[in-house]
């Protein structure tokens, strides 16, 4: 399957970063460079939270604590299931999402290593922290441009994946996760061993689970955006059997059932399950 369109990802949702903070922006940007789009935000925990939960999205994030007195950098794997992750009370955030992946980041270990994990910068380069390159600069723009022009250079990866990985994460993102590894073994024309065997390699994670994240981030985008959308529109749109799978998915990645899930996400909105 040729495919030279240009690479894009989900841009999955991470709510409480938006639900739980003193403010939140973000932008997404196509880097021709690397022929990659990557999610820019840029948040402010309030002065009493010290905590956020993260949900499954299939993406590696890299975090900065721009604090002058104590500026802090960390690359985050995409977690498997939800956690509360710890944050300093009235700190200041900047962010960078990337496509999960070792032809995102330039990193010399295996990508499994990096699933679920928060690891230092300094861990990972041997080399003083960058975060106070951003620490100091008052704008979002301005650190945008900063990341782009030294700390990116060191980090994100010019490399593609290769043509097995890169047509299996087109096919799993345009079927929204509604595809099975023979479905992806006959259009790649490699056998499921392989594909599996390669993705693993590139992403971290097998296809199957990469995928059943997609589905979860697709339908959790319906009942967070669109209240026109019933629960068996969600179902069928999903590509879910029926409701006791949506929910059993859900409480996989979340703990929680949906209506539980959105409760914990808005403070008590509404869906009827």
């Amino acid at each position: 399957m040729r495919n030279r369109k240009k690479w894009s990802f989900h841009i999955p949702l991470q709510p409480e970063f938006k639900m739980k903070t003193a403010y939140y922006i973000e932008k997404r940007e196509f880097d021709q460079k690397r022929n990659k789009y990557y999610l820019y935000y840029q948040f402010k925990c309030d002065s009493i939270s010290n905590s956020m939960m993260v949900i499954p999205d299939g993406c590696i994030d890299i975090l900065f604590t721009c604090v002058p007195q104590a500026p802090y950098g960390k690359v985050c794997g995409s977690v498997l299931r939800s956690k509360e992750i710890q944050l300093v009370p009235g700190a200041e955030y900047f962010g960078v999402r990337l496509p999960a992946g070792r032809e995102s980041l330039n990193l010399n270990c295996s990508m499994k290593d990096i699933v679920e994990c928060e690891i230092p910068i300094k861990d990972l380069l041997l080399l003083d922290d960058p975060a106070h390159q951003l620490a100091n600069i008052p704008s979002f723009e301005g650190r945008i441009q900063r990341f782009q022009e030294t700390i990116g250079t060191i980090f994100l990866n010019e490399k593609s994946y290769s043509s097995v990985v890169r047509n299996a994460l087109y096919s799993i993102h345009l079927s929204r996760g509604n595809i099975t590894m023979n479905d992806l073994a006959q259009k790649s024309g490699f056998s499921t061993r392989y594909i599996r065997k390669k993705f693993e390699q590139d992403i971290g994670i097998s296809p199957k689970l990469f995928s059943q994240i997609v589905r979860f981030q697709c339908s959790l985008s319906m009942f967070m955006n669109d209240k026109n959308y019933s629960i068996w529109d969600i179902i069928e749109e999903s590509g879910y059997y029926d409701q006791a799978h949506l929910i059993n998915e859900y409480k996989k990645f979340s703990y929680y059932s949906p209506r539980q899930l959105m409760d914990t996400i808005t403070k008590g909105k509404a869906w009827v399950m």
